[in-house]
C-alpha cells in the first residue's frame, strides 16, 4: 500500500511558529528582582516617591510610605493605553498567583476606576473586599486615549496576612506588577473584567525604606473618598500569597539603567 504525505505550508508552519513564540513571551515574567526602584518626585503633585519603571513597557509604579509605618500607602500607577484602552496593576508581592493587587483602568467616561482583585484566576482574577480601600488623588489622576496615571491612597492595604505588612517597610520587597493592552469588560464598574495580563508581568525591588517622607500626611490629604467596590466583591483570602519571583524568568525590563535616581529614569 501506498504510504500517504502531507504537504506543509512555508507560511502556515511560520504563522504557527510565531503564535507560539508570542504565547511564550506572554506566559513569561518579563522582569525580575534585580531592576530595583529609583527615587521620583511626581511633577503634578511633588509628591516624592521611590518607583519601578519598565523600560520596555513604560509601566511605572511609585509609592510613598510614612515616616512612622502604618498600614497606609499612597501609590501612582502609570502606564500606556491602546485606543484608550488596557489595565495595570500592583501586587503586594512578586509571584502573581494569589498575589493581592490594585488593578486599575480607564473607567470609559473620561475618568479612572480601580479595585481590589486577587490571583487566583489569572484569566478574570476576582475583585476583592476586606479591611482596605482605595481613594484617587485627583491632582496626580489623568487618562487620555494613549496613556493613564492613577495617584492614590492605598488604606489599609499594608498587611502581613495580605502578603506585606507594615513591619517589613523598613527593609527593601519584593512586589509585583502586570500589564494588559486589551478592554476591560464593563469599565464603569470596579468589578469589570479584567483578562490576562499579555503586555508583562513580573517581580520587582521596591526600596521601601528609602520610600519614607516626612510630608506623607500633607500629602495623603489630598485623597478624594473611597472607590466603591462591586457587587461582584468577594471576601479576601488571607495569608495565601507567597513572594516568588527568583528570578529564572528573568526578561525585557531589566534592559535599563538602575543608577540614576531622579525623574530621567523615565528616560526613552
Amino acid at each position: 500500500m501506498a504510504r500517504a504525505t502531507q504537504n506543509f505550508s512555508p507560511l502556515w508552519t511560520l504563522t504557527t511558529l510565531l503564535c507560539l513564540s508570542g504565547r511564550s513571551v506572554a506566559e513569561d515574567a518579563t522582569s525580575d528582582p534585580s531592576k530595583v526602584s529609583t527615587p521620583f518626585t511626581d511633577g503634578a503633585t511633588g509628591i516624592k516617591m521611590e518607583r519601578f519603571f519598565g523600560e520596555r513597557t513604560t509601566f511605572g509604579f511609585g509609592v510613598a510610605l510614612p515616616s512612622v509605618p502604618n498600614n497606609s500607602f499612597i501609590g501612582q500607577l502609570s502606564f500606556p493605553l491602546v485606543n484608550g484602552q488596557g489595565w495595570g496593576a500592583l501586587g503586594l508581592t512578586g509571584d502573581m498567583e494569589n498575589n493581592f493587587f490594585l488593578a486599575t483602568w480607564p473607567d470609559g467616561n473620561g475618568g479612572v476606576m480601580a479595585s481590589f482583585r486577587q490571583g487566583t484566576n489569572e484569566d478574570d482574577p476576582p475583585e476583592v473586599k476586606g479591611n482596605f480601600a482605595v481613594r484617587t488623588i485627583s491632582d496626580g489622576t489623568s487618562v487620555n486615549s494613549s496613556f493613564l496615571t492613577h495617584t492614590f491612597l492605598c488604606e489599609g492595604c499594608l498587611e502581613a496576612a495580605l502578603g506585606l505588612g507594615a513591619e517589613a517597610t523598613s527593609a527593601n520587597a519584593i512586589m509585583g506588577w502586570a500589564l494588559s493592552a486589551k478592554a476591560v469588560g464593563n469599565p464603569e464598574s470596579a468589578g469589570g473584567r479584567l483578562g490576562f495580563h499579555e503586555q508583562g508581568f513580573g517581580p520587582f525591588t521596591m526600596r521601601l525604606g528609602q520610600a519614607k517622607f516626612a510630608e506623607f500626611e500633607t500629602w495623603a490629604a489630598l485623597a478624594n473618598s473611597s472607590i466603591p467596590g462591586s457587587a461582584r466583591a468577594v471576601q479576601v483570602s488571607l495569608n495565601v500569597a507567597t513572594n516568588g519571583g527568583d528570578g529564572d524568568d528573568s526578561g525585557d525590563e531589566n534592559d535599563g539603567d538602575d543608577d540614576d535616581g531622579d525623574e530621567s529614569d523615565d528616560d526613552d
